[in-house]
C-alpha cells in the first residue's frame, strides 16, 4: 500500500499525468495505472481495523506517530531552508508541533482524529450480531460509497461533492468507515469461504472495470472520472477489500518474511517523508513530467522505476531514525540496570 501511495504521488504530484494529457495511448496508460493504485488509502484503513479490533489501545501508538510526523517537518523544513531558502516562518513551526491541527499531512491528520474513537469503534463492534453487523455494512456502503459515487457521476449538477462531509474520502469519517469494515471482517471471519484467488479476481476485476469506464467517459463522453477513483468510490473499495483478503494469512517463504520485516516499520515514514510540504513543493513537484515523452511501451516500466526509487529513497532517508527510535529505550534499559 505504501509502494500505490508513492505512485499515487508519482502520477500526480510527479506531473506524469499532465505530462501525457495530449497523448491518448499514454493517457491510458496513466488511467490503468492510477486505477491499480488508488485503493492504498483505503487500504490502510481497512488493515487499522483488521488488527485494531484485537489490539490494546494504547496512547503510545498514536505517540510515535506524532513524533515521526513532527521530526520531519521540522528536520525537512531546515534541510531545505540551507539549500533552497525554503522559508521558515510560524506557520512551518506550529504545522511542524501540531501536524493535526494544521493538516501537515492529510493522512495523519485524519487517522489521529479516528485514533481516540477506536475503543468505542471496536465495542460496538464486537457487540452486534453477525446479522446485524452485515445490514449495518452493507447500509453504511451504500450511504457512504454507492449513493455519492452515484449521484457525482450521473447528477453532477447541483450535487454537493462535500457530502456527509466526505471530502472524497480525505476525511476522519472516511477513515472510520474503513476501519469498521476491517474489523467486522476479522471478528466475524467474513467472507471466509471465499477462496482466495477470488479476491485477487475482485481486485484485478474492479482495476479493469474502473479503467474502461473511465475511459469511455474520457474519450467517447467527454466528462471526467474523478468519482470512480476517488477513496469513496465502491471499486477503490472493493479493491482495498480484495487485497486485504487475499493477502492475510497468505504463507510466504522465510526470505520474504525477512524482507518485509526489514521494509515494513518504514513504510509510514516514506509516506510521511515525500509528502512534507518543502520536499513535496521543491523536490517532488513535477519532477517526473519529463518522463511523458518517452516511448508508449517503456512507460509502464519507467514508471514502476520512479516509484521503487522513491520508495527506497525515503526509506534510506528514514534509517537514522529508526534505529535511533528502536535502540534508545535499550540504552535507557542498560543505564537503569547499571545503576541498579
Amino acid at each position: 500500500m505504501t509502494l500505490f501511495v508513492c505512485a499515487i504521488h508519482t502520477i500526480y504530484k510527479g506531473g506524469l499525468s499532465g505530462a501525457v494529457a495530449d497523448s491518448p495511448k499514454k493517457r491510458a496508460i496513466i488511467i490503468f495505472l492510477e486505477f491499480a493504485v488508488s485503493c492504498a488509502v483505503n487500504g490502510f484503513a481497512v488493515i487499522s481495523g483488521y488488527v485494531g479490533i484485537n489490539s490494546k489501545f494504547r496512547l503510545s501508538r498514536i505517540a510515535g506517530l506524532y513524533f515521526t510526523v513532527s521530526f520531519y517537518n521540522i528536520v525537512i523544513p531546515v534541510i531545505f531552508h540551507f539549500t533552497s531558502g525554503y522559508v521558515i516562518d510560524k506557520v512551518v513551526l506550529l504545522r511542524a508541533l501540531f501536524p493535526f491541527a494544521y493538516d501537515a499531512n492529510w493522512y495523519f491528520t485524519a487517522y489521529f482524529g479516528m485514533f481516540f474513537l477506536i475503543p468505542f469503534m471496536n465495542a460496538a463492534i464486537k457487540h452486534v450480531d453477525r446479522k446485524q453487523c452485515n445490514i449495518a455494512l452493507l447500509a453504511i456502503m451504500t450511504v457512504f460509497a454507492v449513493i455519492p459515487t452515484g449521484l457525482y457521476l450521473w447528477f453532477k449538477d447541483g450535487y454537493d461533492i462535500n457530502i456527509f462531509k466526505l471530502s472524497c474520502g480525505y476525511s476522519t469519517l472516511w477513515i472510520a468507515v474503513l476501519y469498521l469494515v476491517g474489523a467486522a471482517i476479522r471478528e466475524y471471519d467474513l467472507f471466509r469461504k471465499v477462496p482466495k484467488i477470488a479476491w485477487l479476481g475482485c481486485y484485478i476485476g474492479a482495476t479493469f472495470f474502473g479503467t474502461a469506464y473511465a475511459l469511455v467517459r474520457t474519450f467517447a463522453l467527454d466528462k471526467e472520472f474523478t468519482p470512480l477513483s476517488a477513496y469513496n468510490s465502491p471499486i477503490i473499495v472493493i479493491q482495498a477489500i480484495g487485497l486485504l483478503m487475499f493477502f492475510k494469512d497468505l504463507k510466504l517463504p522465510k526470505a520474504a518474511d525477512k524482507i518485509i520485516g526489514f521494509i515494513a516499520p518504514h513504510t509510514f515514514s516514506i509516506y510521511i517523508i515525500h509528502t512534507q510540504d518543502a520536499l513535496w513543493l521543491l523536490w517532488l513537484m513535477g519532477r517526473y513530467a519529463p518522463d511523458g515523452e518517452r516511448r508508449t511501451i517503456i512507460l509502464p516500466f519507467i514508471f514502476c522505476w520512479r516509484v521503487v526509487s522513491l520508495f527506497t529513497l525515503c526509506m534510506i532517508g528514514d534509517m537514522p531514525l529508526h534505529y535511533c527510535m528502536k535502540y534508545f529505550p535499550k540504552l535507557f534499559k542498560k543505564a537503569e540496570a547499571s545503576k541498579a
